[in-house]
């Protein structure tokens, strides 16, 4: 953290709604912090996010976390183009509001991209933040077009900010009629007896952080107002199929498996790095992927 910076402690938050933003904010209010959370409808706890250019909030807050996005992989793909109808004119517009603070040296921008998706096929190993990225969905594509926007407006500026390549937490909490990963679909298939559809034989190898590991890492980043590029990840892969097997052993149950297409856009082989994170923060994973299906397997709400 910047020596002449007091320990930030109000922190604006966009997509108040989304799942990440569920699990962030108690952890972060546990911690001290003051979150106001803003979605793109205001009710019920949150602010519309017209509220960040109408009225001077922007003004008192020291960090700003960007989560709000329009689309999921599969959503992006069926609806080509809307993130640069909205989620990328959004950006320009927080971005810009922040240049007209008075406050603007100090706040500290945050974004939450896609580790598992901006990369592209990992077939040769894990990637650090030096690789070149090759993304294959439009997603990712739309993800890696924010980062450019926020590097090259933010250097431009003098803005302090922070891109997140963030792969893929769980072990959170989420609503059963909005059950997303194959985690929680796995656990809740192994509960229920349904059959669980996969994309492909189940080969696919991704990286699963653990809710509490990507929280500390987060809130590590915010009080030490990191800047730059960085991999929040487990730095470990593994297959669906090594996912689905623990899941079975751990509830003692056999999952039914119907396995379709694999999807063109979707990553087979993500395996990210996370030293440089490590070295800048002192933060390592604690959770191993079983201990965190033990940990998920035994809360309700998948």
């Amino acid at each position: 953290m910047s020596p002449d910076l007091p320990l930030p402690k109000k922190i604006l938050l966009t997509g108040g709604r989304a799942r990440l933003a569920a699990c962030i904010r108690p952890h972060l209010e546990a911690a001290g912090r003051e979150l106001t959370m803003l979605s793109r409808e205001g009710s019920n706890g949150f602010l519309p996010l017209e509220d960040l250019f109408e009225t001077p909030l922007i003004d008192s807050a020291d960090t700003l976390l960007h989560l709000a996005w329009s689309t999921l992989p599969a959503t992006s793909e069926q609806n080509v183009g809307t993130e640069w109808e909205n989620d990328l004119p959004l950006l320009f517009r927080i971005l810009r509001r922040m240049v007209a603070s008075p406050r603007r040296k100090d706040l500290h921008f945050i974004f939450f991209s896609s580790g598992g998706a901006v990369y592209g096929p990992c077939d040769s190993g894990p990637v650090n933040e030096t690789v070149s990225s090759h993304p294959i969905g439009w997603y990712a594509r739309a993800k890696l077009a924010a980062e450019e926007i926020i590097r090259g407006f933010c250097e431009e500026h003098g803005l302090r900010y922070t891109i997140l390549r963030v792969s893929n937490p769980y072990g959170f909490s989420v609503p059963f009629q909005r059950v997303q990963g194959i985690i929680p679909h796995a656990i809740d298939c192994a509960r229920s007896g349904k059959t669980l559809a996969l994309w492909g034989d189940g080969s696919a190898r991704k990286d699963f952080v653990h809710y509490t590991d990507f929280n500390r890492a987060l809130q590590l980043v915010i009080d030490q107002r990191l800047t730059g590029t960085y991999n929040l990840s487990s730095g470990r892969s593994h297959t669906i199929r090594e996912v689905i097997e623990l899941v079975q052993k751990i509830l003692g149950r056999t999952i039914n498996i119907e396995a379709g297409p694999a999807r063109t856009w979707d990553v087979h082989s993500s395996m990210i790095d996370n030293q440089k994170l490590r070295d800048a923060t002192g933060w390592s994973p604690q959770v191993s992927l079983e201990e965190g299906l033990r940990l998920s397997a035994g809360r309700t709400g998948f």
